[in-house]
């Protein structure tokens, strides 16, 4: 864009700092991502999910409650419908006032219709910054590890692995153990990093 005179305008303005100027280093990095139903959550699985948030010093947790059409085609059953289940989240995020910024994602809410794992993450990734993370529960990740992109999406987030349903872990997994860690909130511990 010309402006008068011949010159240009540019699209950022310089910003002044003093000389030896260094920006403090961030202390909280990454956005944590939850997929999950959330119809079975409590209080105190709520409290264990932002205590190791915290730990783990996240500058944000996304809570993303899928629509029952999605978790259908997943063959996750679910009892509540999408919004009895939202509903449910909101008043567990007001209970307290958490250390980490915590966000509850209604995008799947407005689609109302089944949605791809690509396309959520998709999404999130583009809305969110990285680094990022994605927490769902084992019966997610044997589910997560067949589709034909997890490969790409491994590469691209770290996965953390709620040890909620106790049920095996496909061995595929095994193969990225330095891009995942499993955890049991139940518990507070880290099973394996």
């Amino acid at each position: 864009m010309a402006k008068e005179g011949g010159g240009f305008q540019y699209g950022k303005s310089q910003i002044k700092v003093p000389y030896g100027y260094e920006p403090p280093a961030q202390s909280r990095r990454g956005t944590l991502f939850i997929m999950e139903t959330f119809e079975d959550w409590n209080e105190e699985d709520m409290a264990a999910l932002m205590n190791w948030a915290n730990q783990r010093n996240f500058a944000r947790v996304v809570l993303y409650p899928q629509h029952e059409e999605t978790l259908r085609r997943m063959s996750i059953s679910s009892e509540a419908p999408y919004h009895a289940r939202m509903k449910h989240l909101e008043e567990l995020a007001k209970q307290s006032a958490w250390e980490v910024p915590l966000h509850i994602d209604s995008w799947e809410g407005k689609r109302k219709k089944y949605t791809p794992m690509d396309t959520s993450l998709n999404f999130l990734t583009d809305k969110y910054h990285g680094p990022y993370f994605l927490c769902i529960s084992d019966r997610y990740a044997n589910l997560f590890v067949t589709y034909s992109s997890f490969d790409q999406w491994i590469k691209k987030l770290r996965l953390v692995i709620m040890s909620r349903y106790h049920v095996p872990l496909n061995d595929k997994i095994a193969a990225y153990q330095d891009r995942l860690e499993v955890v049991d909130f139940q518990h507070a511990s880290i099973l394996e990093d």
